[in-house]
């Protein structure tokens, strides 16, 4: 894999299954992105990843984070994946590999090695998934997020804490000292 936690994600533009301009770049700086990445539409294990995060994505876009799933399988191929299996969430083409091939998820046979990555609000890469196991793939995933909404979380509690008692510090009896002078 040519990325690497804590590296700038380079930007994908696309269709979406359904026909809508996809642009990574628009999510970056608003929410978290889930990029999966699988080998081939409405074979077992893609379907059972497809599937688990399709019932996940309420909870996943609880979390303000975006889950999109990535083959090199055509549009229509992705379309007829989703009615047949009732999957929800936006399915993009890298029909030629150039993201695949410029990310080093290619396998020899030229379709994705499944692989997931967590993208954070910074655009960096915050978690990978390499050589994935389907069956609760999509639940660990959704647990990292919860532990990376925990943290964004206490740092903004702790700049706000911090923010505040620099406005408020005051040495001891200086407040005193203040009103006696207006008196």
């Amino acid at each position: 894999m040519n990325i690497k936690v804590n590296q700038q994600l380079p930007n994908f533009i696309g269709v979406t299954y359904d026909g809508q301009q996809f642009d990574l770049s628009k999510y970056i700086g608003q929410s978290n992105v889930v990029l999966y990445f699988y080998p081939k539409d409405d074979t077992p294990g893609c379907t059972v990843e497809g599937v688990e995060f399709s019932e996940l994505n309420k909870d996943f876009r609880k979390l303000n984070t975006w889950v999109f799933g990535m083959s090199r399988d055509g549009l229509d191929s992705h379309q007829r994946f989703c009615h047949k299996n009732n999957i929800h969430l936006p399915l993009l083409s890298d029909s030629e590999g150039k993201y695949g091939q410029k990310l080093g998820l290619l396998k020899d046979t030229g379709n994705f090695v499944r692989a997931t990555l967590l993208i954070g609000r910074d655009g960096k890469v915050k978690h990978i998934w390499e050589d994935v196991k389907v069956n609760g793939h999509a639940a660990e995933v959704l647990g990292k997020v919860k532990e990376l909404e925990h943290q964004a979380q206490k740092k903004i509690s702790l700049g706000r804490d911090i923010g505040s008692s620099r406005r408020g510090y005051a040495k001891p009896g200086a407040r005193a000292a203040r009103k006696s002078r207006r008196a």
